[in-house]
């Protein structure tokens, strides 16, 4: 917009009388730009190319009286001041030019000069205003027409929501939020453990004044699989937060190429301990399991040696003993063969058994709805390894005396859970820790199969796992076994 600040208003004068015009011109030109014409005719076509901030006219003229001028010119200049002047005041004349064409002031001619000054910078003021006015209207309109042609392109779904989350406008559809979402809660359309992480995190736009991103899965995650990362911002109006702005991008296809890797590392790393646990069961245990028969074939009767010599020898046995022992559990450690061979189900229920022989302070149980198992031996690999170093870490940490470990399939969803009575732990703490790698790595196993690990600890602890089943698989009857 022009810079108005330091320039004169444009006064534009009508008046047959060549010496008015002469007389009003010295009188105001220290304050105004006078515009002076004694011929409507002319007066018409220079207001067609000049825009002007206040019109005087004359009313009694004899080619066109000042409301017909002002009538004329009613389109040519819509947003202008109109000022009627008159030697003589008259009802009649005061009327038509109020209803006729809007005048602002009907002003009664005088030498004095003061009362008109205050009639033009009043008017000036009321049209500058209204310049002011529209012009912060059609900046304001471009600048909604731009932001609606990016909201409209941008790859990105984006959500303007009350305080309370209510939804009040969407600039498109997405998978997870339509156009006919409006008026419904933000709550809506989250999964019930994400809606407290998702709630949180508003508040903490508030309380922060800062954005905030969070990743969340989609309602229907368990059909259609997608993840989302949302921008969460506040919005103001008047120095007070008046709602939220939501900038919500599809990651699924991001998350599926991450869990990709993940899962590849794992596997690979999981292959390179079975074939170590493959080379030690076939190698090392054979070779020391031929060694420990052959000893234990001799009749120490018959060893021509001393009773000190014998002690050697028996020692030897017994160590020999444990190595193998050492190497059995090494090569359990890596990858359970039983795994491969039997399956996760079987193994946990073998694993269970042991626990029960060897552990005395501590009741293992298990159970599960399954009666097939599950082909892919990947998803039984990492439900084990999870398994296992949630067992190692009550046995070693927790002090329990029951534990729970059950595994339950609904819905194409696989369901693990391991719960104890122990004493508990500060899961914050304990994830934010550098020493817990086992917790990382079993929630890293879980997110290379698009599952979601929770840990709630308190009076014990409950450690509840997700897997879905992205497609059918073939399954083995445990019952025909």
């Amino acid at each position: 917009m022009e810079d108005s600040k330091n320039k004169k208003p444009k006064v534009f004068y009508l008046d047959d009388d060549e010496i008015n015009l002469a007389v009003l011109e010295a009188n105001l030109e220290e304050y105004y730009e006078i515009l002076g014409f004694s011929d409507p005719k002319k007066s018409i076509e220079y207001l067609q190319n000049n825009e002007v901030d206040v019109i005087l006219t004359d009313q009694i003229m004899p080619l066109m009286d000042g409301i017909d001028f002002l009538q004329a010119i009613e389109d040519i200049q819509p947003k202008v001041a109109r000022i009627l002047l008159t030697g003589v005041v008259n009802q009649n004349v005061m009327l038509q030019a109020i209803n006729k064409v809007n005048i602002y002031r009907f002003h009664e001619k005088s030498d004095k000069y003061d009362g008109l000054k205050f009639d033009i910078d009043n008017a000036y003021q009321m049209v500058k205003a209204l310049r002011e006015k529209d012009y912060y209207f059609k900046e304001l309109q471009e600048t909604s027409e731009k932001l609606r042609i990016i909201a409209d392109n941008v790859p990105a779904q984006i959500i303007h929501t009350d305080l309370d989350g209510n939804i009040l406008e969407i600039n498109q559809d997405s998978s997870a939020l339509k156009m006919t979402s409006v008026g419904a809660n933000i709550s809506n359309f989250l999964p019930e453990d994400e809606l407290k992480k998702f709630l949180h995190t508003m508040a903490l736009v508030s309380e922060t004044k800062k954005n905030h991103n969070i990743i969340t899965r989609a309602f229907n995650f368990y059909e259609n699989f997608q993840w989302f990362s949302t921008v969460i911002g506040s919005l103001h109006s008047k120095e007070q937060q008046s709602g939220f702005l939501m900038v919500s991008q599809d990651i699924t296809d991001r998350v599926n190429h991450e869990e990709k890797i993940m899962s590849a590392v794992i596997e690979a790393e999981d292959r390179q301990k079975s074939k170590i646990a493959r080379d030690i069961h076939d190698g090392l245990q054979q070779t020391l399991t031929i060694s420990l028969m052959n000893f234990e074939s001799l009749d120490e009767n018959s060893i021509q040696i001393s009773e000190k010599e014998l002690q050697k020898f028996r020692n030897g046995v017994k160590f020999l003993r444990k190595g193998l022992q050492e190497t059995r559990s090494i090569a359990y450690e890596l990858i359970p063969k039983s795994v491969e061979d039997f399956g996760f189900i079987e193994t946990v229920k073998e694993l269970i058994f042991e626990l029960n022989s060897s552990v005395d302070s501590t009741e293992f149980n298990f159970y599960t709805n399954l009666t097939q198992r599950i082909e892919d031996l990947n998803i039984e690999y990492n439900l084990f390894r999870i398994t296992q170093e949630s067992l190692n870490n009550i046995i070693k940490y927790a002090e329990a005396t029951e534990v729970f470990v059950q595994l339950t399939y609904h819905d194409n969803i696989l369901q693990l859970t391991i719960e104890d009575n122990g004493k508990g732990f500060d899961v914050d703490e304990k994830l934010n820790s550098d020493r817990s790698f086992g917790l990382f790595n079993m929630n890293k196993r879980t997110e290379s199969l698009s599952g979601k690990m929770t840990i709630e600890s308190k009076d014990g602890t409950l450690i509840f796992v997700e897997i879905p089943l992205k497609k059918k698989t073939k399954t083995y009857d445990f019952r025909s076994k």
